[in-house]
């Protein structure tokens, strides 16, 4: 489960993920962009262990069991976790050290002396016990998107087997097992797998009783706040007011209004405010738009007024964003 060498695509610098589904939880995961995208096979036999030191740079991270059974324990966390075969877990951004062995007695190696037994993607190692295999995956994404991955999303899900998943969501699985157990598998077929994988699961984790009861998943699996969220987002330029999306929720305005505010942590306007700035971030970096049709695009009568709330929100004017983003977009190669 590391970030170097493995199967990497080529021309993926700048692709898009899920543009697929437009529902607010694949609309906000559609304009991460993919960079450095990683995919690698790892059959280990018992006795194994191996240590990870980290990630430099953003980087989410999957490691999915295939057979067998691994223990995961992070550095600065006393409790050790258990996966299973069928097990999934992703680290969101979490460039903290853990281990990973077949047992938590296991001695264990670090990461980059075993990433050299790796060929054509896929690494052997161990003592000829019990096979383990293991599928992992990573890819960077970009400054601009971190913020608000890392805002939503814990550091850390585990799905467990045993848990609901739909059918479209193991197929993803089952597939991603397949097709890294096959020589000369197409780079772009993996990594359409893994962008599926990892929406499927958050949507799992979100339906999960480990999800958390506050913040933005938690909204999307309400039955009324759900649907005020999926309004502003299908419709981001409607002027919309809490007594609109009251409605849309199907409850009375002051109900509404306390409860977005409980689950999310700021009112339904704010909310809005921060995804069409969001959006308008998107739209001023592809450098496609002028600034009056992102305006509009976004709910703005006026370049004006809009200037005035992205420079709020975003600390810069969008001229001076623009600017800003193209350096750093050159800076790494686009």
């Amino acid at each position: 489960m590391g970030r170097v060498s493995g199967i990497r695509p080529k021309n993926m610098t700048d692709r898009p993920v899920f543009e697929h589904r437009m529902d607010p939880l694949s609309e906000v995961f559609g304009s991460v962009r993919i960079q450095d995208a990683i995919v690698r096979r790892v059959e280990a036999t018992a006795p194994w262990g191996v240590r990870y030191s980290g990630d430099k740079g953003l980087r989410v991270r999957f490691g999915l069991v295939v057979r067998g059974m691994a223990f995961l324990k992070f550095k600065n966390q006393r409790r050790t976790i258990a996966l299973s075969s069928g097990d999934l877990g992703i680290f969101i951004l979490n460039d903290e050290p853990f281990t990973l062995a077949d047992h938590p007695r296991s001695g264990v190696g670090d990461f980059r002396d075993v990433r050299k037994l790796e060929v054509d993607g896929v690494i052997h190692f161990g003592g000829g016990g019990p096979l383990t295999t293991l599928v992992s995956g990573s890819f960077g994404i970009s400054t601009f998107e971190a913020p608000l991955i890392s805002t939503v999303l814990p550091r850390f899900l585990h799905l467990r087997l045993e848990q609901n998943r739909s059918q479209a969501f193991q197929s993803v699985l089952d597939l991603l097992a397949a097709e890294t157990a096959q020589p000369g598998t197409s780079p772009s077929c993996l990594i359409s797998l893994y962008e599926l994988l990892f929406v499927y699961a958050i949507r799992a984790y979100a339906s999960s009783t480990a999800a958390p009861p506050k913040g933005w998943l938690a909204a999307l699996s309400d039955k009324h706040l759900s649907k005020a969220i999926q309004a502003m987002h299908s419709d981001i330029d409607r002027s919309w007011s809490v007594a609109s999306l009251a409605r849309e929720a199907r409850m009375s305005r002051s109900a509404f209004a306390l409860k977005f505010r409980i689950v999310l942590g700021q009112t339904p306007l704010e909310y809005l405010t921060q995804w069409r700035m969001y959006r308008a971030g998107t739209m001023v970096r592809s450098n496609n738009m002028s600034f009056s049709e992102v305006a509009s695009a976004v709910g703005y009568g006026s370049e004006s007024s809009f200037s005035r709330v992205f420079r709020r929100e975003m600390g810069l004017p969008p001229r001076e964003y623009r600017r800003k983003c193209a350096l750093v977009q050159s800076s790494v190669g686009g």
